[in-house]
């Protein structure tokens, strides 16, 4: 009860033609303040989509409280001309169908402090074992990874378990780029000193 979660909105457009869309994954940013999403190429990573004669696209938005209460129609132009600025081909692309599903409270707000909040893969049942957002992962994935990588887990722990089958490989999560890894130094060493120069009990 002490983990937070956001409303998350997912629509999927379909258009009448086919789209050059460099990364099957897009994480995106600085288009709202509060609101972050990501687009995914539903032709390239889904079998169903493959053979489309236009490209289907996924866009899922995180904390889009202010997106739920919008129409349909109103939804489908404002990720139209998001995925535009991304990729200008978009602009001029029709959209023949749209799917838009509203979520509310439905994805884990990961926020400082979350983490010892988390339950483990192992439960106090021989044979039950979890995976998900919620769950403590040593991987350093989180999201839609962290759902993969936890529940790839959980399945080792079913064979450890029962001792039948081949354990999956987990490939780990690629080094911080070289300014993240310096900021995170950066904080630690800040967080060191407070600690040196300031009594435990006046810190949150």
């Amino acid at each position: 009860m002490n983990l937070g979660a956001v409303d998350v909105l997912a629509v999927r457009l379909w258009f009448d033609r086919q789209i050059d869309i460099p990364l099957p994954s897009n994480a995106c940013f600085g288009f709202s303040s509060t609101t972050g999403w990501t687009f995914f190429d539903l032709n390239a990573l889904h079998d169903e989509f493959r053979d489309e004669p236009g490209t289907v696209v996924e866009a899922d938005f995180y904390h889009a409280n202010q997106l739920i209460p919008l129409k349909d129609e109103e939804i489908v132009s404002l990720v139209q001309r998001d995925l535009a600025t991304c990729i200008p081909a978009f602009r001029e692309a029709k959209v023949i169908d749209s799917s838009a599903i509203r979520l509310s409270r439905a994805v884990t707000h990961f926020a400082p402090g979350s983490y010892q909040y988390l339950l483990p893969a192992v439960t106090s049942y021989d044979n039950v074992f979890m995976s998900g957002d919620w769950v403590v992962t040593r991987h350093g994935s989180w999201s839609q990874e962290k759902a993969y990588v936890t529940g790839l887990e959980a399945a080792n722990l079913v064979i450890s378990r029962f001792g039948i089958g081949n354990k999956a490989v987990i490939i780990p999560v690629e080094a911080d780029e070289p300014h993240i890894q310096i900021g995170r130094k950066i904080n630690q060493f800040t967080r060191s000193l407070t600690k040196t120069f300031i009594p435990d009990f006046w810190l949150p």
